[in-house]
This record gives structure tokens, sequence and C-alpha cells, in this order.
């Protein structure tokens, strides 16, 4: 194989000679290596980014191991290669199925601090488990890899601190509502994200936490100080309007959902999570929510959606056995069937 001979060689002109004419470079060596895992590994960074830029598959695995070319980067310790892959869409945080391993652990395992720092960086998460239940400051403390263990140390204490400078997050999560109220008006930031931590409010808002957790008054405070009802939260990229009816929130469902809040934009009704492809209505029925169901379809969500397992809300409400949403998802088809202009809010883009 022509092109894998030229990385491992480190031949950068015939590689680029081959790419040109046609080779490519996803294609696998007998050993299930595709070039982009060789040069990752080799910590080649001209040969990594000539591949990634003609179109070399960076979510590629390898067939025994189950490592990415982020894993084989990591234990090379090449960051500039590290960089490159995560600038083409690589999941840092990925683990390996046969060991659990992400490419910060690999960066550790293979006592490299200049990786371990970039990843950190780049925002690896550093408290999650490999399959013998290790962090990656577990890995540092048994190896006595001083050095890397600080940088780990460091970037816990810096979460940490992140985490406590979120006043409004804190008071939303605590349902103080006259807390909310004084920092909204010494002017917080009302879209403030919880950084990557490994908690369950990563990435979320104080709309979002509040719809989460149920406080109307607090969410109502948000929004009419201007928040942000369309910004995209948590692990499952939904936003606040599905967490209000994933948890059954129906009198937020309804406050998220009305068609127009001075300049707001409505919130997309119908947006079909990536992980899943459900959309709020999807949950509503999976979570048996039944007022929520009620108040997404006074809303206009619309009915006809398909998750990724091809089901629609009322297929999915009859595959759970819940007669009496598959019910009125049924007359509300009805009705809509027969007044067609009515209810096509939801409808929209």
């Amino acid at each position: 194989m022509p092109l894998h001979a030229a990385v491992r060689a480190g031949d950068l002109p015939t590689a680029n000679a081959l790419l040109r004419t046609g080779a490519d470079p996803d294609r696998r060596d007998p050993e299930g290596f595709t070039p982009l895992m060789i040069a990752a590994g080799l910590g080649q960074s001209y040969m990594v980014s000539m591949l990634l830029a003609a179109g070399a598959d960076v979510l590629a695995l390898d067939p025994r191991m189950g490592a990415s070319a982020l894993h084989k980067a990591a234990q090379s310790g090449n960051a500039d290669v590290i960089g490159f892959l995560l600038d083409h869409g690589a999941f840092i945080d990925q683990q390996s199925p046969v060991l659990g391993n992400t490419a910060l652990m690999d960066a550790v395992l293979h006592k490299h601090p200049g990786a371990v720092a970039r990843l950190l960086e780049r925002g690896a998460r550093p408290n999650i488990r490999n399959h013998w239940a290790q962090t990656a400051l577990d890995i540092a403390r048994g190896d006595g890899l001083d050095a890397i263990a600080r940088l780990i140390e460091a970037r816990i204490d810096a979460d940490a601190g992140r985490v406590a400078a979120l006043t409004l997050v804190a008071a939303v999560k605590a349902g103080d509502r006259a807390e909310v109220e004084r920092l909204i008006a010494a002017g917080a930031n009302l879209d403030e994200q919880v950084p990557m931590v490994g908690s369950l409010d990563d990435n979320y808002t104080p709309l979002g936490i509040a719809a989460r957790e149920g406080h109307l008054d607090i969410a109502h405070l948000l929004l009419e100080a201007g928040a942000d009802p369309t910004r995209m939260i948590g692990l499952m990229g939904g936003t606040a309007l599905h967490d209000a009816t994933y948890f059954g929130h129906a009198d937020i469902v309804r406050l998220l959902a009305e068609p127009r809040r001075g300049a707001r934009p409505l919130p997309e009704l119908n947006a079909q999570g990536p992980y899943n492809g459900l959309c709020a209505l999807h949950d509503a029925v999976w979570q048996q929510q039944v007022d929520a169901v009620r108040a997404l379809c006074e809303a206009g969500s619309r009915h006809d959606l398909r998750g990724h397992t091809g089901l629609t809300p009322r297929e999915l409400a009859l595959h759970y056995g819940d007669d009496a949403i598959a019910d009125l998802l049924a007359e509300r088809e009805r009705k809509r069937a027969q007044s067609p202009t009515d209810d096509q809010r939801g409808d929209q883009p």
C-alpha cells in the first residue's frame, strides 16, 4: 500500500502525490490502521495536516482496541497533531472500548506533559474513569508523574473556581427567587453556561436549570430579563423547552412555547436531538407527561416527525402501551386534518 508506506517513511512529497492522484486517505492496512492513525501515532504534524485536508476520517477506530487517531496522537505526545485532530472534529473524551481510556489518559500513560496540557486546555475532562475505574489523575499519581499530576490538579481547581463563580446558576438551582432578582438587577450574565466538568449541570444555562427543576417564577423572571430560550444546553444538545417537557413541567412548557416574547423568536418546537432524533413531543410521550403533551400540542408541535427508531410520537405512545396519550394525539391529528390552517405555528422552521 504505497500511501501507508509513504506515511510510515515520513515521505511528504510522495504522500502528497498519491493523494492528488486519488489514493484513498481512509484505506486500512493489514492491521486495520488508516494512514491518519499511523501519522498521528508517529507524531507527524505535516502529514496529519495533509491527510485531514484530503478528507481523512478523524473518527475512524482501529479494529482491535477501538482507538482513534486522537488516542494515537496522545501516545505520540505531539500537541500540534492533537490540536489538528480536535479542530477537525475528533471527540476529545472518547473512550476506547477495550480499555476505556481517553486521549488524556493515554497522554498520561505515555508520560507526555505537553500533550496532557494541550488536551486539558482544549477541554478534556479529568474525572472520567476507564475500565479499571482510574481517572487520569489516578494514573499520574500511581506512576509517580508529579508534574503531570500538578497539571491535572490545577485544571480541577480551575474548574471548581469557574463553577463557584456562576452565582446566577447557583441561585436558580437553589430556587432563590430573591437572589435571582438581585443578580439580574446587578447585571448578571443571563446565559452563563456551566463548564464541562463532568456534572449533571454541564453546559446548562440558568434558564435551562429553571426549566429542568420546575421553577416557573424564576423562568419567567429570566425570560423577562432577556434570557435566550433557544440556547442549546446539556450534553443532549436540547433547549430549555426539552428539559421542561422531559420533566413534565407543563406550565414552563407553555411559558417557553409562547409564539413571541418581545423580540425573542419562538423556541424550536420541532428540533430533533442528535443522539436519538427525538423532538420535545417525543420526550413528553417517552416520559408519559400527558400535561406536557397537551401543552406542546396547543403550541403546534408536529406529530409526524420520526426519531432514530422510526417512530412518531403517537407510535411511541402505542409502543409503550400508553393508550391515553396515543388517543390524545390521534384526536389532535384529526383536528389538524380538518383545519389545516390552524395550529401551524410549530410547523415552521
